[in-house]
């Protein structure tokens, strides 16, 4: 039985397709368990306490806080990944010459303008790596695709007609971007598909080959065959054939997603770099995919510069870890402004990843920027209420579970604690102790925000936080808060107005939290 491409690309289709509805459910769902987990409010333990807000810091390294470091990381990083896809597009380039146009075709020149080409992924690697809305990556995939459409015109010995260029570059990106617009355009399922993306690929490629083989077969069926058709229907066997496989790769689907879990506990690889590898692989899959049909399973060749990306990760874990003993920020926000917080965790709080670690207690504004693996099957096992705070003694056993150390990558994690209703003011006692530095966002802060107003009193009487940053725009009742941070030490608390995060602010809120002073006109100190 020969898998021809049609059979490949429908498998992929279908793959794609069941895991961006899989993953709409299971964000839906997770979301709702949140929610109803929240607001349950066990009685707290009497017998036990944990760290109050004026308890000192347990010891650890004296951290410095050093912006000009976290802007040297964050180009280190950008040059890291764009270096990255020039290499894989340069060996794409090079074994399509030698397997699929022909090794007479292949010149050092020749090669590395292809090998440019090949590498427009850079664009969305771009994307990632900042945090970019997608239509800014669309963008910049666009603009990308136009200065390879020069230079393909410039360098090709016989120079093709626009449409022929145009037609072979958006045969390269087409099918990849679709497939990363339906696992990642939505904020809903952003976090969640990739994960998944494994496990459904594995599923409809199986119920292709049922299908495939029972399609070879149809001149001379087999009787049990016949049996089902004349007992069911058509196409109720159909579906049937289509999904038989499914109970026999059920527990190895299952096994490797929870390997997956488990590779990422043990840092084997970070989040970004798995995003990475996903999207490179649906992008040489899109290029083998047509070569098939001419040079048969060679085309396959095209997915061997994948392997660059955990050779890179192996080879430069030693330059690209941290120096220093991390910083950690805790983050706090008005909860149910979903949009805002996430703007400010993208284009903030990523860029601090580089710098240190990031705490916070857990809600359904941030699902899809802090799930991850291990959250995805734990609470597919039905074990995610044992991840919250259910009395004051298991905050610190949560706290001692947090993962400080930083990925191979040299970006550290976001770690949650997840808190009842009964709970969280506890948990933020303990994470206020563990804080070196504070962003809270308190744009749209009214004095009946009496939880932000107990945080604030929180931070207010912590002796050792060496900065606390709050934002503020045109609706925050800063009078109130100003109030509530009466004995504060003097110039520990910065005041942002940050009523739009466009790429200046962004840098000043960076800059405070990083120990630097902003501009007088937005930043000031109390």
């Amino acid at each position: 039985m020969e898998m021809n491409t049609g059979a490949i690309l429908t498998a992929m289709v279908l793959g794609v397709l069941l895991t961006g509805a899989a993953s709409w459910v299971v964000a839906g769902l997770y979301r709702r368990r949140m929610l109803a987990l929240m607001r349950r409010s066990p009685p707290p333990d009497a017998a036990h306490a944990v760290a109050r807000s004026g308890a000192p810091a347990p010891d650890r390294p004296t951290v410095v806080l050093d912006a000009a470091a976290n802007r040297h990381a964050s180009r280190r990083y950008l040059l890291v990944v764009s270096a990255l896809s020039l290499l894989i597009g340069v060996t794409q380039s090079v074994l399509a010459l030698l397997f699929i146009y022909g090794s007479e075709l292949l010149s050092l020149g020749r090669a590395l303008t292809l090998g440019v080409v090949y590498a427009w992924p850079m664009a969305l690697t771009w994307g990632l790596v900042r945090r970019w809305s997608w239509w800014r990556t669309l963008g910049a995939i666009g603009l990308y695709l136009m200065a390879m459409l020069a230079l393909t015109w410039w360098r090709f010995v016989s120079p093709q007609p626009l449409a022929t260029s145009l037609g072979w570059l958006g045969g390269l990106v087409l099918l990849p971007v679709l497939v990363t617009l339906v696992i990642g355009a939505s904020g809903r399922i952003r976090a969640i598909a990739p994960y998944l993306l494994p496990i459904f690929m594995l599923l409809a490629a199986s119920s292709v080959l049922a299908l495939q083989a029972m399609v070879s077969g149809v001149q001379d069926p087999p009787g049990w065959l016949v049996a089902l058709v004349q007992a069911v229907g058509a196409w109720p066997a159909i579906v049937l054939l289509a999904l038989a496989p499914w109970a026999l790769l059920a527990w190895p689907a299952w096994a490797m997603a929870r390997g997956l879990a488990h590779a990422y506990r043990a840092k084997r690889f970070s989040d970004l770099w798995y995003l990475l590898a996903a999207y490179w692989l649906v992008v040489l899959g899109a290029s083998a995919l047509p070569a098939l049909q001419g040079v048969g399973w060679m085309a396959l060749t095209q997915f061997l510069p994948s392997l660059w990306i955990p050779l890179a990760g192996l080879a430069l874990r030693s330059w690209l870890a941290p120096r220093r003993a991390p910083p950690t920020l805790l983050v706090l926000r008005v909860f149910q402004q979903d949009a805002g917080v996430q703007t400010l965790f993208d284009r903030v709080v990523e860029r601090w990843r580089l710098t240190g670690n990031t705490v916070l207690i857990a809600g359904t504004d941030l699902l899809s920027r802090t799930i991850d693996p291990d959250d995805v099957f734990t609470f597919l096992d039905g074990r995610l209420a044992g991840r919250f705070v259910a009395n004051e003694a298991q905050v610190g056993e949560r706290l001692r579970d947090f993962d400080l150390a930083p990925d191979p990558d040299g970006r550290y994690r976001v770690n949650e604690c997840y808190c009842f209703d009964s709970t969280w003011q506890q948990a933020l006692a303990a994470l206020v102790v563990q804080a070196d530095v504070v962003l809270m966002d308190l744009r749209g802060f009214q004095a009946r925000n009496q939880g932000r107003r107990h945080e604030l009193g929180v931070l207010a009487g912590a002796p050792h936080l060496q900065r606390v940053v709050l934002l503020f725009d045109g609706s925050t009742d800063r009078p109130t808060a100003l109030a509530d941070l009466v004995g504060a030490p003097e110039g520990r608390v910065v005041w942002i107005e940050a009523g739009r995060l466009e790429h200046r602010r962004v840098e000043q809120i960076v800059a405070a939290l990083l120990g630097a002073r902003g501009s007088a006109e937005v930043v000031e100190a109390a």
